[in-house]
């Protein structure tokens, strides 16, 4: 659940705001421990070769570097206030382009001024004249100076904030499974936490250290999906499967299904549409209920049951077959326009796209007692071979 990785920010707000004046804030040694936080991420991204994850953490690097030499002073100066003000709309601005824009690879020449600018641009706001922009801006002042209470924050900022904070959630809701989007979406948190908590001790030195741990957590869970899930279909793949049946309970079955001549149909229409039908599977796969479907590999898919209600797992087989037999599977034309707008504006108008149908055969077997989970998946494995005999495009419950 990659949602989980929102929760040091979570805890540092609770903490923050039912014990705000705790000796815990000033037990660690900061600036060394967000650094060495920062380090540690950026150590584990570069042996994960996740280096997506730099860009991140450099502008939470930066945004750090800014508030410790440039808002550890009182906001009464009008240059720490300017700074104040607009330091949060920058960073924000930075992640939300980072979250929605492609980023270039690392570490390629695009991709490392990427990440020097990601770095640079937040402290490059300590050598601009903020205040005398802000003075010349013709904004009411009192837009920027009235507090919220004893927190320092403008109504201004409350505003901004809660309209970022709905636009991340749309973000993280388009992209659910994703554990860099909830990383980026609890980055950007743990960034505007600390313009909450502004006035805490050692508060830049926590938030930094909290955001560190969100993409910390985002990069395992990353790593822990790349190893369990297949990326072509989207279903758990083989590694995954061995756990599942590791657990399966006395009342259970296992399913083989495997496409029908997919090594003609690749040698055929290449292994791009080879891919495709792949990933049509994994959709249909995905969406049934009452059964966990994973990628056995090549073109091999095991489906596993929680009971063993043979009319029930039967029906629910022959509905998969089925609906995998009807779907009209379009292939791409040669005379697509490869450009998105040209080949909406021309949809449904010359020729049709070419459809092929594809067929899957299934061999169930119920495990029997005492059955090892090995045995009963052999066993569904001969099923699958007696239902290849028999014709293809059909469902073989084993004895």
């Amino acid at each position: 659940m990659p949602y989980l990785a929102l929760l040091p920010v979570v805890l540092l707000a609770l903490l923050q705001a039912i014990w705000p004046e705790h000796a815990l804030y000033l037990a660690l040694p900061f600036p060394a421990v967000a650094f060495a936080a920062m380090a540690l991420v950026a150590l584990v991204a570069v042996l994960m070769r996740q280096t997506e994850w730099l860009y991140w953490l450099a502008v939470l690097g930066g945004h750090y570097w800014a508030t410790q030499n440039g808002l550890q002073r009182p906001l009464a100066e009008p240059e720490v206030a300017a700074l104040q003000q607009v330091l949060p709309l920058l960073v924000s601005c930075m992640l939300l382009g980072l979250a929605v824009l492609p980023r270039p690879d690392l570490p390629s020449v695009p991709g490392l001024l990427l990440l020097v600018a990601c770095l640079l641009l937040p402290p490059s706001l300590l050598l601009l004249p903020l205040a005398d922009w802000l003075s010349a801006s013709g904004l009411p002042s009192a837009l920027f100076e009235r507090p919220i209470n004893s927190i320092f924050l403008s109504w201004a900022h409350l505003w901004w904030m809660s309209a970022w904070f709905f636009l991340w959630l749309a973000l993280v809701s388009y992209r659910p499974q994703d554990p860099a989007a909830w990383g980026h979406f609890g980055t950007w948190l743990a960034i505007m936490l600390f313009y909450l908590f502004m006035d805490r001790p050692a508060a830049s030195g926590w938030t930094t250290l909290a955001a560190s741990l969100v993409l910390l957590i985002t990069l395992a869970y990353r790593m822990l999906h790349l190893a369990y899930m297949d990326e072509l279909t989207g279903l758990p793949q083989r590694r995954a499967l061995q756990g599942r049946l590791r657990r399966l309970g006395r009342d259970s079955a296992v399913t083989m299904l495997d496409v029908d001549h997919f090594k003609s149909f690749n040698d055929t229409w290449g292994h791009d549409v080879g891919d495709q039908v792949l990933r049509l599977l994994g959709t249909i796969l995905d969406r049934q209920r009452g059964m966990q479907a994973f990628r056995y590999g090549g073109e091999e898919f095991t489906l596993v049951f929680a009971h063993a209600q043979k009319k029930v797992i039967k029906e629910a087989l022959e509905a998969v077959r089925s609906e995998v037999e009807n779907y009209p599977l379009q292939l791409r034309r040669d005379d697509r326009p490869d450009d998105h707008e040209d080949g909406r504006q021309h949809r449904g108008h010359g020729s049709k796209a070419e459809t092929v149908t594809v067929t899957i055969s299934l061999g169930c077997a119920l495990r029997q007692p005492g059955e090892d989970p090995e045995a009963l998946l052999k066993r569904a494995d001969e099923a699958l071979y007696k239902a290849k005999k028999a014709g293809r495009n059909t469902v073989v419950m084993a004895r």
